[in-house]
């Protein structure tokens, strides 16, 4: 089975609100590869933020490694 990742960005100002999420167009082999590259890439988009709008906004980013269908 294949995976694909989806990025979810939220800010938790208040009450907690998705402000983006993103599905990536990258077909995972395994959910191994999936998670781990969801790790990496959560951490690359809090760098990409920045300090300034990570502190102002406190986001927050989970993701979810989605099973897709086989042809």
């Amino acid at each position: 089975m294949k995976y694909a990742l989806v990025l979810f960005v939220y800010s938790l100002v208040g009450t907690p609100e998705l402000i983006h999420q993103e599905e990536l167009p990258i077909e995972y082999p395994t959910y191994y590869d999936c998670v781990s590259d969801g790790y990496i890439t959560s951490y690359s988009e809090v760098m990409r933020a920045g300090r300034q709008i990570v502190e102002d906004k406190k986001i927050a980013i989970t993701f979810q490694c989605k099973p897709q269908n086989s042809v």
